[in-house]
């Protein structure tokens, strides 16, 4: 039985990779508690040196620059002719890291760094520059103390969320075959523990797992409505679909945001996590930080599942790249007797 929402529109135009590497340390490396920032920063200069052409790295200047591999997923070009990218300099990225949870300092010689990445769109199609780059990072060495690591496995996630595995360390060897996650099938599956949805309503809670910066009118929100968060799903959607899916979403978006402001806050657990990476393009430290922690919510309707679904694969708000923004989603069947006043929270 398959699940009863409408995913298609959804499945017709998102084109999503989904992958784990997994790296063995092969000397003592010292890396930071949350280590997206280090992972991306490592992979981002791997790739540029393995594919630059010029001598002075310079971007800006370079002839190839609009079909480079390392422009693409870095120095990401908005597209022409799209409104609501004029007069930006950049555009999202079309992939989204996902670093390990742990937060130990410390791998001794023989331990397992792994951490998950999405590619989405063309990016899907530069996996073997991904995979070579990747390799290269750990060989450099990560961390302050450049401990060195060599990429062991990578696997690609099916709709069924079995992994199966495409490249070998040990052989070198990427399998052959689509690496393209079924969009449809994930999303009918993501909650069919539910079925079947003979109901209209649910209950959600919702897990920030990593620190999450969603910004209204410029300014960093230490909390979040399910309205303000699916319009911000809604819009990373759209933006991604856009830019690298080469099709504007054609979804409702103010029915489903009008639909958005009828579920309703029942607790919430948040707090503020700070985190500071540092940037070596502009030479200083940043300040990332962002809510964590649980909200509950009653009153979904089924219709919002793809947008979780397609949610927790992208992530939501800023700094995705470095794996911020990162939720899980569970609903449970909204009991008859449950009723909730109209802005009351508990």
């Amino acid at each position: 039985m398959s699940i009863a929402i409408e995913a298609v529109p959804f499945a017709q135009v998102m084109r999503l990779g989904v992958f784990e590497f997994t790296l063995r340390a092969e000397t003592e490396a010292w890396l930071p508690r949350f280590k997206g920032s280090t992972l991306r920063g490592a992979f981002g200069s791997a790739l540029k040196h393995a594919v630059c052409i010029r001598n002075d790295f310079n971007c800006e200047v370079c002839l190839v620059r609009p079909s480079c591999v390392y422009t693409h997923l870095f120095e990401t070009l908005p597209p022409e002719g799209v409104n609501a990218f004029r007069g930006q300099k950049h555009a999202p990225h079309p992939y989204v890291l996902e670093p390990p949870l742990e937060t130990k300092p410390r791998y001794a010689p023989g331990e397992r760094l792994t951490f998950g990445l999405t590619l989405i769109g063309r990016a899907i199609d530069y996996l073997p520059y991904v995979i070579f780059a990747i390799d290269q990072a750990g060989r450099r060495g990560l961390g302050q103390e450049r401990g060195r690591f060599a990429l062991e496995s990578v696997t690609c996630r099916a709709a069924d969320g079995e992994d199966r595995l495409i490249y070998d360390g040990t052989e070198k060897r990427l399998t052959s075959g689509s690496f393209s996650l079924d969009v449809e099938e994930f999303i009918r599956r993501r909650f069919s523990p539910l079925e079947p949805l003979n109901f209209k309503r649910l209950n959600l809670k919702l897990r920030f797992v990593t620190p999450t910066r969603i910004r209204v009118h410029g300014d960093l929100q230490s909390g979040v409505t399910f309205e303000l968060l699916a319009k911000s799903i809604l819009r990373r959607i759209w933006q991604v679909s856009t830019v690298h899916c080469g099709v504007e979403l054609s979804v409702d978006h103010r029915h489903l945001i009008e639909r958005a402001k009828e579920v309703h806050l029942v607790r919430s657990h948040l707090k503020w996590q700070d985190w500071e990476r540092y940037s070596n393009r502009q030479q200083t430290r940043l300040r990332m930080g962002g809510f964590v922690g649980e909200i509950e919510l009653t009153g979904l309707d089924a219709e919002f599942l793809p947008v979780l679904a397609l949610g927790e694969l992208l992530h939501v708000g800023t700094g995705t790249t470095m794996g911020l923004g990162k939720f899980e989603a569970t609903l449970s069947h909204q009991p008859k007797w449950f009723e909730i006043r109209r802005g009351h929270t508990v």
